[in-house]
C-alpha cells in the first residue's frame, strides 16, 4: 500500500476522541441500547454522536475495510474458490467447464460493479469540489431611471 493511504480508519478523520468511543462501542454492539448502556450516556447522546458526519464516516470506514467487506479480501476469497476449483477439476480428471464458468462469471460480476462504484465514488467527489458560491452582476447600460439619477448626482446637472 502507498504511505498515501492512512493506515488506520481514524486516520482518516478529525473524530473527538468521545465521538471515536462511541463509534467503536457501536461497532461492537451494534445497538444504541446496549452502548448507551456499556457507556452510561443516554440513547439521545449515542444518537447525537452516531449522526456525526465523521463519525458515520468513521463507522463506514471500518466496517468497509475490515471482515469481508473488504475488497481485497473478498478477492482473495473467490480466487482461492477458483483455484479450488480447477484443482477439484484436474484431480477428478472430471467435471462441469459450467461450474468453473459461474464462478468466473460471479467474480468479474463482482468486479465490475465494485469498478463501477468507485467510478461513481470519484464521480460525486469531483462534482463536490465544483464552484459552491456564485455571485451574480447586473448591469443595467442606460434607460434606467435609477442610471439617470446616478449620472444627475455624479455630474450635478
Amino acid at each position: 500500500m502507498s504511505d498515501l493511504v492512512p493506515h488506520t480508519p481514524a486516520e482518516t478523520l478529525q473524530i473527538s476522541p468521545e465521538a471515536l468511543e462511541i463509534a467503536n462501542c457501536y461497532l461492537q454492539f451494534q445497538s444504541i441500547p446496549e452502548v448507551s448502556m456499556q457507556m452510561g450516556v443516554t440513547p439521545e447522546t449515542v444518537t447525537q454522536y452516531l449522526s456525526r458526519k465523521e463519525v458515520r464516516a468513521y463507522i463506514d470506514n471500518v466496517f468497509m475495510d475490515y471482515g469481508f467487506n473488504n475488497r481485497f479480501r473478498i478477492r482473495n476469497i473467490m480466487d482461492n474458490l477458483i483455484n479450488k476449483k480447477l484443482e477439484e477439476m484436474e484431480e477428478a480428471d472430471i467435471g462441469s467447464g459450467k461450474d468453473i464458468a459461474d464462478l468466473l462469471a460471479l467474480s468479474h460480476k463482482m468486479t465490475t460493479e465494485l469498478l463501477d462504484k468507485q467510478i461513481k465514488l470519484e464521480e460525486l467527489k469531483h462534482k463536490n469540489t465544483t464552484i459552491k458560491h456564485q455571485t451574480n452582476v447586473q448591469i443595467n447600460e442606460g434607460g434606467s431611471n435609477y442610471q439617470a439619477l446616478l449620472d444627475k448626482l455624479i455630474n450635478k446637472k
